[in-house]
């Protein structure tokens, strides 16, 4: 566990603070720096607005007392208090916001600016009896000269807001200047740490990795010596060296291993070459037996001079019938390991076919529909075959009342659909499930091929390189019907 407070997360997570902290320091302090600056000048303009708003309503308040005086007139006298009333409220207002000097300032204003009002409604009232200038001058003058005490005191006022608000940029410029020294002495002392820490670190990790690298160099040179790293303050260096060093030592077992088994392999390859030529001998005497038992060549000019005595005597149905034999065992022993163009499967299914008539008469009727070029679709040889001797060993041969079976062959787009139907015994569940599950080791009885329904499936997988192709359909007592879907290809 004390491991792991060395890790490479840990001092990378320390380097990011190390870094980042002095420049979050710096950015909040000037960010309120900067809003105690603007504060302060939001606050002085305010308070300077205010003034400048009770110095207008007053001159307003002025004007329309003097237009009252000469015309009489009530709305200068609305006009004339109202603007008194606002310059009012402002000194009011502002005496909730200033220093003690703006105070005095503002409670002298006010005193005047209620002097002024008292003087002025009473020269108001005078001059509305019409007795003459006379009358109401002296309160006229004292007016006028209360309006201009209360402009000194504005603009002592502004005056004392511009002296303060002074004082107070000031001092904050002065503080502002310090912290900014304060931290550029932080910031420099944070790099200057960062830097050592950083080239601390990259020590570690560059002496470490020129220490696997050369034990690497090594490996692959073939030297599998124990390599046991040093010690680093960093976590998964450590692992990874730990892990290296296993690793050495499994690759050195395995290739002690493998040398092992190769010798073992090199035994047993031996041993079973000697087991092939034996294999391989045995084979040649079977085949040298067989040979020796019938000889193809010796049957085909048998059956041709049955086939010729067969003319000679005018025997018309013995002579088609070896003819077709022949033609069966020729076709079967040539094309078995070849391709074959569909239309010579069909022929050769036809003489089979024939033969099965002449055997059984009326208890076996075969119908052949075609629509297409049969000829351009390849197939390995005995294809058909094998599907059609099933149909009638299996299918027809068993029932008393025989039956048929139907070949119907069309092209559909690019391919040509092979369908295979009769109505004979059917197959029962469990075959029909192991037909369906390729099970390929089904035992096949067939007059011309020893090949089952799987293997020729398998055939025209491997051929045309499709999965789909054959389709079986079948019911215990209600007949068979196999499906072939052929690509047309070259």
């Amino acid at each position: 566990m004390m491991a792991k407070t060395n890790s490479l997360k840990r001092k990378f997570i320390i380097f990011a603070i190390i870094i980042i902290t002095p420049i979050a320091t710096t950015s909040i302090v000037s960010l309120i720096i900067s809003k105690q600056i603007t504060s302060a000048y939001d606050t002085m303009l305010n308070k300077m607005s205010t003034t400048n708003e009770i110095k207008e309503k007053l001159n307003d308040s002025f004007n329309n007392f003097n237009k009252y005086v000469l015309d009489n007139s009530e709305q200068s006298k609305t006009l004339y208090e109202e603007g008194y009333s606002k310059a009012l409220d402002n000194v009011i207002l502002l005496q909730s916001k200033s220093g003690i000097e703006s105070r005095y300032i503002l409670r002298d204003l006010q005193n005047s600016l209620r002097s002024y009002k008292g003087v002025g409604d009473n020269t108001i009232k005078l001059s509305s009896n019409k007795d003459g200038i006379d009358v109401y001058y002296t309160n006229y003058v004292s007016t006028k000269e209360i309006f201009n005490y209360c402009n000194i005191f504005i603009s002592k006022l502004s005056d004392s807001y511009l002296k303060n608000n002074n004082e107070i940029y000031n001092n904050l410029k002065a503080k502002e200047k310090y912290i900014y020294k304060v931290l550029i002495i932080y910031i420099v002392s944070a790099l200057l740490i960062s830097i050592l820490y950083t080239l601390f670190f990259l020590k570690n990790i560059l002496e470490k990795l020129k220490e696997l690298v050369d034990t690497s160099k090594k490996v692959s040179q073939g030297d599998f010596s124990f390599y046991e790293g040093k010690k680093t303050f960093i976590y998964e260096l450590d692992i990874l060296s730990l892990a290296f060093s296993a690793m050495i030592n499994d690759i050195k077992k395995y290739i002690n291993s493998i040398k092992e088994t190769a010798a073992l392999e090199i035994k047993l390859r031996n041993e079973e070459m000697n087991l092939l030529k034996y294999q391989n001998a045995l084979k040649q005497s079977q085949l040298r037996v067989l040979q020796s038992q019938i000889n193809p060549h010796f049957l085909f000019n048998t059956l041709n001079c049955i086939n010729q005595t067969a003319i000679s005597e005018n025997a018309v149905i013995t002579e088609s019938l070896i003819t077709s034999v022949s033609g069966i065992l020729r076709y079967s022993l040539r094309m078995m390991d070849r391709n074959a163009t569909l239309m010579e499967e069909v022929n050769v299914v036809k003489q089979y076919m024939y033969i099965q008539e002449l055997r059984y008469g009326d208890r076996i009727k075969f119908n052949l529909s075609i629509k297409g070029d049969l000829n351009r679709v390849m197939v390995p040889g005995m294809t058909l075959q094998p599907f059609v001797e099933n149909a009638f060993i299996h299918g027809i041969e068993p029932k008393e009342d025989g039956g048929f079976i139907n070949i119907d062959i069309h092209e559909l787009g690019d391919s040509c659909t092979v369908i295979i139907e009769d109505n004979g015994c059917g197959i029962d569940e469990e075959t029909l499930n192991k037909i369906i599950c390729e099970e390929s080791k089904l035992k096949h009885i067939g007059h011309t091929t020893g090949m089952g329904i799987r293997s020729v499936v398998e055939r025209l997988e491997l051929i045309y390189e499709e999965k789909g192709i054959f389709k079986i359909e079948s019911k215990k007592g209600c007949g068979t019907r196999i499906y072939l879907q052929i690509p047309i290809k070259e």
